[in-house]
């Protein structure tokens, strides 16, 4: 008995040395945090994105409604949304179309656009990071 109580021991304990062996070891998983920062980056963007589209398009609604220009909201939006809308201006040979005080501005409307596609652009080019 002597011998099987040895032999189970020893089965033991090369039992218990094999087991840290098998364990599966745990490490901090750096493409994660990777993933994350590269999904709050995109989610800035969009962010500024929609930002700057919807002032454009508030805009574009001011101008339709022939808002005054004088009024402060009024000169606020077109303010703020003019450096958006600069690059564009003469862009096309009809800019805006005018029917009494209600303007429809073509430019703006492509500024809209570009500015979405822009926004698209730099996603995809974020979603290169997220990539191996």
């Amino acid at each position: 008995m002597d011998e099987d109580t040895t032999e189970r021991q020893t089965e033991t304990q090369t039992t218990t040395t094999a087991q840290p062996e098998t364990q599966t070891i745990v490490t901090p998983q750096p493409a994660a945090q990777q993933n994350r920062r590269v999904s709050k980056a995109a989610q800035i963007i969009w962010y500024i994105i929609g930002v700057i589209v919807a002032i454009l398009l508030v805009r574009v609604v001011l101008a339709l409604l022939g808002a005054n220009l004088d009024n402060q909201f009024a000169g606020f939006i077109y303010a703020i949304s003019d450096p958006f809308v600069a690059p564009f201006r003469g862009l096309l040979q009809v800019g805006e179309f005018q029917a009494g005080v209600s303007r429809f501005e073509v430019e703006t409307l492509v500024a809209a656009l570009v500015y979405v596609l822009i926004g698209w652009g730099l996603e995809k080019l974020i979603d290169l990071g997220r990539r191996p």
